[in-house]
């Protein structure tokens, strides 16, 4: 095995044992912050561009995360093109109270070290959620991840498909 594979090992015992919230498999995973002191692999999240945006939003009387649908390019005209700098999706609550976001890969399409970050936002909070590229690479066999709040069963989810 190789040294790379064995630090990989390494930070996802390491993540889960200090209880993280995100987990992923390649480049040592998925990193939540705010835009002046996050960074993902070395890389501070101010120093990126932010490739999506999700809002909590009221929509329709339902919480909602909005839009709906996101699709994320790692094609070579989209954020593949960038010399493997990671993705940075912001994240910001508009709603009233406390909201979750919750991203990964449909269970029934993934495989167990797939990607999955939660994150809870207070009322009018923006977080940042880095993601290494090689990690977007190999989330999951239908190349979609979902979005959603679970704790709000009647809340309105999305889904980010990625296309490679």
């Amino acid at each position: 095995m190789g040294a790379s594979f064995i630090r990989s090992c390494i930070l996802v015992l390491a993540a889960g044992l200090a209880g993280s919230p995100a987990f992923a498999l390649q480049s040592g995973g998925v990193e939540v912050g705010d835009l002046e002191t996050g960074s993902v692999i070395g890389q501070s999240f101010k120093a990126l561009d932010v490739d999506l945006s999700l809002t909590a939003m009221n929509v329709g009387g339902k919480n909602a995360w909005y839009p709906p649908t996101s699709v994320l390019s790692l094609s070579r005209e989209g954020t593949g093109a960038r010399g493997g700098r990671p993705v940075v999706i912001q994240v910001t609550n508009k709603l009233a109270s406390d909201y979750t976001f919750h991203l990964a890969a449909d269970s029934s399409q993934s495989g167990p070290w797939s990607l999955n970050t939660t994150v809870v936002l207070k009322p009018g909070e923006t977080k940042y959620i880095g993601i290494p590229i090689s990690d977007l690479t190999y989330v999951t066999t239908n190349n979609v991840l979902r979005y959603l709040n679970p704790s709000d069963p009647q809340g309105l989810g999305g889904q980010l498909l990625i296309l490679r």
